[in-house]
Order: C-alpha cells, then structure tokens, then sequence
C-alpha cells in the first residue's frame, strides 16, 4: 500500500463516495438500456442497424437510439471512473485522519 497525500479538500471517503456515486449512476444507466432493450426486442447494435437500413421511424425509434446510445458510452466511461476510484482507495492506506 502507498500512503497518498490526498489533494485539499479530497480525502479517502470522498472517494468512497464518488464511487457510491458512479456505482448508482451505472445501475441508472443499465435499467435505461435494459428498458430500451425490452421495448426493442434486442441489443442498440440491432436497432441501429434496422434504422440503416430504413426501417423504423425518426420518432420515437431515433430519438430511442440517440438516448441509448448516449446512455451506454456515458456508462462505459462510469465503468472506467469506478474502476479509477477502486484502484485509488485499493492502493491507498486508510489514514486516521482524512
């Protein structure tokens, strides 16, 4: 373990808590695509595809897609930023004094 001189005003539970942050935004995120996928009977790759092809309607199936597909890269960097806070407070010893 590294003893970590945590930057004025971030100590090692605000980390923790930035976490608990990005773990409920991800729960969020994944009920979004999972209502999306229910609704489209498959994954956004698929519905993207059909839309290509011109299947499907500007409104709601384009909106829909836009929506999910913000929701699904906005979870991918929360997944990168959970995994950034995990690694900060594994390699860090708690202080007495935060």
């Amino acid at each position: 373990m590294t003893v970590i001189t945590w930057p004025e005003g971030i100590s090692r539970q605000t980390v923790a808590d930035l976490l608990m942050d990005a773990r409920t935004q991800m729960q969020v995120l994944e009920q979004i695509s999972a209502r999306f996928q229910r609704k489209y009977g498959g994954s956004l790759t698929a519905l993207e595809a059909r839309l290509d092809r011109g299947e499907g309607s500007e409104h709601p199936d384009w909106e829909d897609s836009i929506e999910w597909r913000n929701a699904m890269e906005l979870l991918e960097r929360q997944r990168k930023l959970q995994g950034v806070l995990e690694w900060m407070l594994r390699s860090t010893v708690p202080s007495q004094i935060s």
